[in-house]
């Protein structure tokens, strides 16, 4: 049977909960930085004082690369704070976020919204910006206006609820289905 090489370095704990946990955090860290990707662009056009004109371009741009560099960030960040975790704390918020309605909920809008944002985007300004552009910033817009969404809703008083953790199977050989 092969081995894996061992990690570059000792102290690595590359586990499937530390992946997901850092995966997860990046998912919600894309959409927060894509709805504030406008408002710095809005703020970059107004501090400029007429030497910069709008650009669906470049708001398009500024969206995806605010949703990129936020959820690198987070992303490192998550995973410095798993790195100083033990296995129990990275299994119970794996859990959490696993079994949580509210995560689950603001995929879907996300996901709903960039789906739909790279439909009508390019189809709203076609000749306005490239195509990789108008498909990208569409994706990222949409996706923040769903992550957005979803926000707004819970903040309304409309939370996702609670959804019933599993039980978790016993190690008893008695208790295993046959």
């Amino acid at each position: 049977m092969a081995q894996l090489p061992p990690p570059l370095f000792p102290s690595e704990k590359w586990t499937s909960d530390t992946n997901y946990i850092t995966a997860r955090t990046m998912k919600s860290a894309f959409g927060f930085g894509s709805v504030l990707g406008l408002p710095l662009y809005f703020a970059l056009l107004v501090s400029s004082k007429g030497r910069r004109t709008f650009s669906v371009e470049r708001l398009l741009n500024v969206s995806t690369l605010s949703g990129i560099g936020v959820a690198g960030a987070g992303g490192a960040l998550t995973y410095s704070r798993n790195a100083l975790s033990d296995a129990a704390t990275l299994k119970q918020r794996r859990t959490e976020l696993a079994y949580s309605a509210s995560k689950r909920r603001e995929d879907d809008f996300g996901t709903i919204g960039a789906v739909l944002g790279i439909c009508l985007v390019p189809a709203i300004f076609w000749t306005r910006a490239g195509l990789l552009d108008l498909t990208l910033g569409g994706g990222t817009l949409g996706y923040g206006s769903g992550f957005l969404a979803h926000h707004l809703q819970t903040w309304s008083g409309n939370p996702a609820g609670k959804a019933p953790l599993p039980e978790i199977p016993s190690d008893d050989p008695r208790m295993r289905r046959r």
